[in-house]
C-alpha cells in the first residue's frame, strides 16, 4: 500500500473509534431517556453532575450546618470528598461522604468548633473523582459573637502526685545504678 492510502485508512479507523467511544462516556441530562439515544453534541443545557446545598445560608458560631447533595451517575464505589475553607482560606473541616444508591449524600458540620472562629463567608467544596473530577461548591456566612477559647487545663493534685513519683523514681534508679544502664563486662 502507498503511504497516502495508509494515512487515509488510519484516519478512517480513528474516526470510527472516536464515534463509537464518545456516546459511552457522555453525560445524560435529567430529561434523557434512554441514555443510548443521547447525542452530547445536540444538548445545550447546563450539566451539573454534582450538586451541594445547605439548609440555611447564614449561621452563628454555635450551629449545626446540614449539607446535602446529589451526584448524577455516580462513579461506583467512590465517595464524595468534602472540604470547608474559612474566609481567610484555611481548611477548617474535611470529610469523605458515602453516596447512597440514588446518588445522594448528606453530612452535618458544627460551627461550634474552635477553628471556626472567623466571621465571614465559608466555602464548602464537594468533589467526586480526582483527575477529571466532578466538583461544586456552596457558600455560607458565619456571623455573631465569637465564643471565648476553652480554658487551659491546670495541673491538678493527681498530676502533681504523678510528677513527684516520677522524679523520685528517676533519682532512686540513678542512685542505685550509678547512672549506669548498661552492665560492665
Amino acid at each position: 500500500m502507498s503511504t497516502h492510502k495508509e494515512y487515509a485508512l488510519i484516519a478512517i479507523l480513528a474516526t470510527i473509534a472516536v464515534a463509537g467511544v464518545v456516546p459511552a462516556f457522555a453525560d445524560c441530562p435529567p430529561d434523557c431517556n434512554p441514555k443510548a439515544t443521547y447525542n452530547p453534541l445536540s444538548y445545550t443545557g447546563p450539566i451539573l453532575p454534582i450538586s451541594v446545598s445547605t439548609d440555611k445560608s447564614t449561621y452563628d458560631h454555635n450551629s449545626i450546618i446540614m449539607v446535602t447533595g446529589h451526584v448524577d451517575h455516580p462513579y461506583p464505589g467512590q465517595d464524595v470528598g468534602l472540604k470547608v475553607t474559612s474566609p481567610s482560606g484555611n481548611v477548617v473541616s474535611a470529610a469523605q461522604l458515602t453516596v447512597d444508591d440514588k446518588g445522594d449524600f448528606t453530612t452535618k458540620l458544627s460551627s461550634a468548633s474552635p477553628i471556626w472562629t472567623e466571621n465571614g463567608v465559608y466555602t464548602i467544596y464537594v468533589q467526586q473523582g480526582d483527575e477529571q473530577a466532578r466538583t461544586n461548591k456552596v457558600q455560607v456566612e458565619i456571623t455573631g459573637e465569637v465564643p471565648p477559647p476553652p480554658p487551659v487545663p491546670e495541673f491538678g493534685p493527681i498530676a502533681a502526685l504523678v510528677l513527684a513519683i516520677a522524679i523520685i523514681s528517676i533519682i532512686a534508679v540513678s542512685a542505685k545504678t550509678g547512672l549506669r544502664f548498661m552492665p560492665k563486662y
